[in-house]
């Protein structure tokens, strides 16, 4: 039998331990997102002041079960765009968007009626 799983991303933090932190994202996530199955623990990092650590960070991946009830994961904050729609052929469609696809070279500039090396444009032997 095969199951589905849902995954989300999250930033938490917490002033005593990672584990706390941890514990916080567990506690608070799980009010609006049922069936939290487990969380993958991507990057930790600590925050510090005057040679003392004052703020654990971990980011993590959380993934549940399919819901038994529907629920609107647009009360998620996102911290990603959203995928461009497919173009029919398995390749996004990035018709929208404009593109700069040719190099910026410099032009050419005009002749100013002489050389650089003709003296009545200033330039070459004067004597």
């Amino acid at each position: 039998m095969s199951s589905i799983k849902q995954v989300i991303e999250i930033l938490a933090s917490s002033e005593k331990s990672f584990e706390d932190a941890l514990q916080r994202a567990v506690a608070q996530l799980s009010s609006s997102v049922p069936n939290i199955n487990s969380i993958y623990i991507k990057d930790q990092s600590c925050k510090v002041q005057a040679n003392r650590i004052v703020e654990y960070r971990i980011t993590a991946k959380v993934s549940f079960g399919t819901p038994t009830e529907e629920f609107d994961l647009s009360e998620l904050e996102r911290t990603y765009d959203e995928a461009p729609v497919s173009g029919g052929n398995g390749a996004p469609d990035y018709s929208h968007l404009d593109l700069h696809t040719q190099p910026d070279l410099p032009t050419p500039a005009e002749p100013e009626n002489g050389s650089a090396t003709e003296p009545a444009s200033g330039g070459g032997y004067s004597g």
